[in-house]
């Protein structure tokens, strides 16, 4: 009789780590689906903003807006996180606004040093979607000193990172 019930259990407890494989593989198809769609640009994400906007900005017309992802540093004092690429819009040499916008793009972009956005003034809100990046920060240490290097051109050339 207890080998019916070790047969069991041993049978209940494969069962068992066989959906927690199936829910972690659903989990990780999940997670890059969302991944890519956001990637993509067909994410919305509404959120408040700073903007620059000269009062001749018509509703409707597109300008071309450049953004630049927080650093860990000024990102930790914002309490963002690092890499946030939406907390101010430049679009021109107007003065800055605090409004909604809906972005179509990454909200968190680190390995960028810029993000380019295609912004449209709608009635109460603007429209941003990402049309373009800077080349992925890269970062690693020297080999002989080992103080960390950035590289902002794909590795072409590289800066000192503590300076």
């Amino acid at each position: 009789m207890t080998d019916d019930n070790t047969s069991k259990k041993t049978s209940d407890t494969a069962a068992g780590y066989g959906c927690l494989f199936l829910l972690g593989i659903v989990g990780a198809i999940g997670y890059w689906a969302y991944t890519g769609i956001d990637s993509a640009g067909w994410m919305q994400h509404r959120q408040d903003s700073v903007i620059t906007a000269e009062s001749n900005w018509f509703v409707g017309e597109s300008k071309d807006c450049t953004s630049y992802p927080l650093d860990e540093k000024t990102a930790h004092g914002m309490e963002k996180p690092t890499g946030y690429a939406i907390s101010k819009i430049s679009c021109d040499g107007g003065p800055e606004h605090s409004v909604k916008i809906t972005f179509l793009g990454r909200t968190e972009q680190p390995d960028h040093s810029w993000v380019r956005w295609r912004c449209t003034r709608n009635q109460d809100s603007f429209t941003c979607k990402e049309t373009d990046a800077s080349p992925p920060v890269l970062r690693s240490h020297h080999v002989k000193t080992g103080r960390p290097i950035l590289s902002y051109d794909g590795g072409k050339t590289w800066e000192w990172a503590d300076q």
